[in-house]
């Protein structure tokens, strides 16, 4: 199943190196790969303020394991997250749902 993702990655000084000494756009660069693994890229900024390339992204887990890997083994980067995002309907959905589950959950502290 397909779900939205915030992707945050963190360019290093080798990468800002690379993006000074020989430009490209790596907005390309970036499609190009999440295409190859069947990541839809709904939008791509970065941001220079805190060295980041910054996407939001319809995948799933394995799909965001494998770009994490064949990013983060570039050379390119010092880290990075996925944090999974959910609309408005759909967190006034899991409010409902939950609503009806208060008092089930047993503590394990009683």
């Amino acid at each position: 199943v397909m779900a939205k993702y915030l992707v945050r990655a963190s360019y290093n000084d080798s990468g800002f190196k690379g993006m000074i000494s020989n430009p490209s756009d790596r907005g390309e660069a970036i499609k190009g790969i999440t295409a190859a693994l069947g990541i839809k890229t709904e939008s791509i900024y970065f941001s220079p303020s805190t060295a980041e390339a910054i996407m939001i992204v319809e995948s799933d887990a394995e799909k965001n394991a494998r770009l994490m890997m064949v990013v983060m083994s570039s050379g390119t980067f010092s880290g990075g997250s996925m944090i999974d995002l959910i609309d408005t309907d759909s967190m006034f959905s899991a409010m409902q749902e939950s609503g009806k589950l208060l008092g089930t959950y047993k503590s394990a502290a009683d």
